[in-house]
């Protein structure tokens, strides 16, 4: 009985062992950053049920008059790519779910973000605005309360942060076809613009709503990757978003590009792979660099992915038929050049360690 009772003690003491172990190491593998948004309003503050009659029962000729408001303001007549649309506004008016004075607010709203980009140089569709999507809805926002609360002077540096990455982008576009310009540098540059915004705001701005951003390298890195990128990998452990920028996701500079075109195009066809030598592309369908070089920046500075984990997920894509070898082979050589020539000089001297990449990238 003794002995058993040993045994069940020496059982509990490895039991606990293990899990003391563990916990590190499961956490790690299901670290997620997921940045939080404040709640803002759902609906807009027009109150259906205490409007007279006068309010809604609207004339043509006002009907008319809203219509030119918004159309000035750059809005599209219909949806083009999931945008509310003069329509949906219209609708919304009919219904009481908005007001007269609301949409007119909103339109001259609009009109200023347009022209605080145009002068950034930026020049942002306004109809890239115009948009309720899902993410928004749970956390109460409306595209009239996003674009309000824009116009907010705390919100001025991220305005012309957006504004001038996106200039710098809509130069890059202009001049590809001629190859005087490509999209390696494009996407390189826009640190330049990240690094003023970040002088330009509290440190307490930029960590708030991320708790586990505790550094400048992971701020910076960040707000990069949201505005060139936007987009994630999903966590095959928790089936969540490695990292997330809520709803900022899709503030960045290729949704604003497709806004612009009215057609609905993947991150890689909006970029492409201009400018990274060939053994970093492999093959012409492997044309999601630009997407591929922020996600393992992300990984490996922020989220400490070993280099050893992240090629050996693609080399399971090849193993398993899911992707070519030279595919494959030109993702880890991305990932090995971050991993030597951009992760180890971040830290000390972010503009250095920029360039010493897009060099390497390009030779």
């Amino acid at each position: 009985m003794t002995k058993f009772r040993w045994l069940i003690v020496v059982a509990i003491t490895f039991m606990i062992a293990a899990i003391f172990f563990r916990i590190p190491l499961y956490k790690e593998l299901t670290l997620s950053i997921q940045v939080e948004v404040d709640d803002g309003a759902l609906l807009s503050s027009a109150d259906p049920v205490s409007q007279n009659k006068a309010d809604t029962n609207y004339t043509g000729q006002s009907i008319n008059a809203i219509t030119q408001l918004l159309l000035k303001a750059g809005l599209n007549i219909e949806p083009v790519l999931g945008d509310t649309s003069i329509s949906g506004h219209l609708q919304r008016l009919r219904q009481g779910k908005v007001s007269f004075a609301e949409l007119q607010q909103y339109a001259n709203n609009l009109n200023y973000l347009k022209q605080y980009t145009l002068q950034k140089h930026g020049s942002i569709p306004n109809s890239f605005w115009d948009v309720r999507t899902s993410e928004m809805q749970t956390h109460h926002w409306t595209e009239y309360s996003i674009v309000q609360e824009l116009l907010q002077n705390k919100w001025g540096p991220y305005l012309k942060l957006l504004s001038q990455a996106y200039g710098r982008f809509k130069t890059f576009k202009s001049l590809e076809a001629f190859k005087q310009d490509n999209a390696l540098d494009a996407a390189l540059d826009i640190f330049a613009y990240v690094e003023e915004y970040y002088h330009s705001v509290p440190f307490s701005t930029l960590t708030e709503h991320a708790k586990e951003i505790t550094g400048e390298t992971e701020a910076v890195l960040m707000i990069w990757q949201a505005v060139v990128a936007g987009t994630s990998r999903i966590n095959p452990l928790t089936n969540k978003p490695m990292f997330s920028h809520s709803i900022f996701s899709r503030v960045n500079v290729n949704t604003m590009y497709q806004y612009d075109l009215g057609t609905n195009m993947s991150i890689g066809k909006v970029w492409g792979v201009s400018g990274f030598a060939p053994q970093f592309v492999g093959m012409p369908e492997n044309n999601n660099q630009i997407e591929h070089l922020s996600i393992s920046i992300i990984l490996q500075l922020i989220m400490h992915e070993s280099i050893v984990i992240l090629n050996a997920i693609e080399e399971e894509k090849f193993l398993l038929a899911n992707a070519p070898k030279a595919m494959a082979d030109a993702d880890m050589a991305l990932n090995q050049a971050i991993h030597k020539e951009f992760a180890p000089y971040f830290s000390d001297n972010r503009k250095m360690a920029v360039e010493r990449l897009r060099q390497f990238l390009k030779n």
